[in-house]
C-alpha cells in the first residue's frame, strides 16, 4: 500500500510526463513550421536573386550608363557607365542634384541627367550617362557639309563662267601646236596647255561634286576611252618629265558614261603624277574577267600608310600643299554610280595601284 507521499510523487511524475509529451508535440509542430518558413524564405531569396540578376542584366544591356549615388558615394554603376566614363569621372557625379549637364573626357563627349529617388530611397540619385560623341561628330559633319555645299554652289557659278573661255583657249593652243614652230616655242605652249588642262580638270571636279548629273551609259571599249584620255594627258606627263605607259592586255568592253570615265582616268593619273614627281613612272592597264572590265593605274611613288588609305576617298582630304582634295572622292562616286568598285593596293615605299572594276552589264549602284 502506497503512502500518501508516494502517490503524490507518482501523480507529479504523470503530470510531468504529460507536460513533456505536450512540449515535444508542440516542438515538433514548431520545428515543422520553422522548416517550412525556411524553405519559403530560401525560395523567395532565390527568386529575389534571379530578379536581381535579371535587373542587372537589363541595366548592363542598356546603351546608356546608369549610376546610383548616395550622398558622396557611388553605390552602383552598370557596365556601360564603367565603359563609357574613365575611372574618377563617375565619382565626380556623386551628390548631383536633379539636373542635366555635358562633359568632355579625352576625345569623348557625354551628356548626363540626374534624378532623385523616393519611396524609401531618399538621399539617393540615379544618373543616366549617354555617349554623344558620334552624334556631335555627325552634327559637325552636317554643318560642315552645309557650309561646303554653299561654297560649292558659289564655286560652281564661277566655274561655269570660266569654263567657256577656257575651252576656247585650249582649242586655239591645240591649233597653234599643230602648226610648224620652233622646239622652244612648242615647249612653252605645252606648259600653257598643261596649265589650261589642269584648271579644266579642277573645274570639272567642282562641278561633278556640286551638281552631279545622271549617267549617260553606252557600250564602249575601255581601251579606246582610256587611250584617248591618256593621249590628252601625255602633255602633262611630258611637261613634268614623268613616264606614262599604256599597255592594255584586253579591250574591256563595258557599259559606261565615257565623259565620266575620262574624268576618273584624269583624276587617277593626275594623282599618280603628284605622287611620283619628276622622273617617276605610271603604268595604265586594261584587264577583264567574266563580269568586269578592270582599269588599273599603278605608279612607283612612295606608297601610302594604312591611315592614308582609309581617308583618300573623303571629300576635301589632301596631303598636298596645293589641291582641293576632290579628285579621288569624285572617282569613288563615279565608279559607284556605275555599279563598280575600287581596290587600292599600296605600301609605304612600294608605290600604289588603283583597280577600278566596271561591270559589263548594268548593275544597281552600291
Amino acid at each position: 500500500m502506497q503512502t500518501p507521499e508516494a502517490r503524490l510523487l507518482e501523480n507529479a511524475f504523470n503530470e510531468f510526463s504529460k507536460a513533456s509529451d505536450s512540449i515535444i508535440s508542440h516542438y515538433g509542430v514548431l520545428e515543422s513550421q520553422i522548416r517550412e518558413l525556411k524553405r519559403e524564405l530560401e525560395e523567395k531569396n532565390r527568386a529575389l536573386e534571379r530578379a536581381s540578376e535579371y535587373l542587372y542584366t537589363i541595366l548592363d544591356s542598356l546603351p546608356v550608363g546608369v549610376v546610383v549615388v548616395d550622398g558622396r558615394s557611388v553605390i552602383f554603376a552598370n557596365k556601360n557607365a564603367e565603359d563609357l566614363i574613365p575611372e574618377g569621372i563617375i565619382e565626380g557625379l556623386s551628390g548631383s542634384a536633379e539636373r542635366t549637364g555635358e562633359m568632355k573626357c579625352g576625345l569623348g563627349r557625354y551628356r548626363w541627367k540626374a534624378r532623385a529617388l523616393a519611396n524609401g530611397f531618399e538621399g539617393r540619385h540615379v544618373v543616366a550617362i549617354e555617349d554623344v560623341t558620334e552624334i556631335e561628330r555627325m552634327k559637325e559633319h552636317m554643318e560642315r557639309d552645309e557650309r561646303l555645299m554653299a561654297m560649292g554652289e558659289m564655286a560652281a557659278r564661277i566655274s561655269h563662267e570660266i569654263k567657256n573661255p577656257l575651252g576656247s583657249m585650249e582649242l586655239f593652243l591645240s591649233m597653234l601646236m599643230a602648226g610648224k614652230m620652233r622646239v622652244r616655242d612648242r615647249k612653252y605652249l605645252e606648259y600653257v596647255l598643261f596649265g589650261v588642262k589642269t584648271i579644266d580638270r579642277i573645274i570639272n571636279n567642282i562641278l561633278s561634286y556640286t551638281r552631279p548629273r545622271e549617267l549617260s551609259l553606252k557600250e564602249e571599249e575601255l581601251r579606246s576611252v582610256v587611250g584617248d584620255t591618256l593621249e590628252f594627258m601625255s602633255v602633262s606627263a611630258s611637261v613634268r618629265s614623268i613616264g606614262l605607259e599604256f599597255a592594255p592586255v584586253s579591250q574591256g568592253r563595258v557599259l559606261i558614261d565615257p565623259d565620266m570615265l575620262k574624268l576618273v582616268v584624269m583624276n587617277l593619273v593626275s594623282n599618280a603624277m603628284d605622287a611620283v614627281g619628276p622622273g617617276g613612272r605610271i603604268k595604265v592597264d586594261i584587264r577583264e574577267n567574266e563580269r568586269y572590265g578592270v582599269l588599273v593605274v599603278s605608279d612607283n611613288g612612295p606608297g601610302m600608310t594604312e591611315e592614308l588609305r582609309r581617308n583618300i576617298f573623303n571629300p576635301f582630304f589632301t596631303t598636298k600643299d596645293k589641291g582641293v582634295g576632290l579628285g579621288l572622292f569624285i572617282v569613288y562616286n563615279i565608279v559607284k554610280a556605275h555599279g563598280g568598285s575600287i581596290e587600292v593596293e599600296s605600301e609605304e615605299g612600294s608605290g600604289s595601284s588603283f583597280l577600278i572594276y566596271i561591270p559589263k552589264e548594268r548593275l544597281a549602284a552600291i
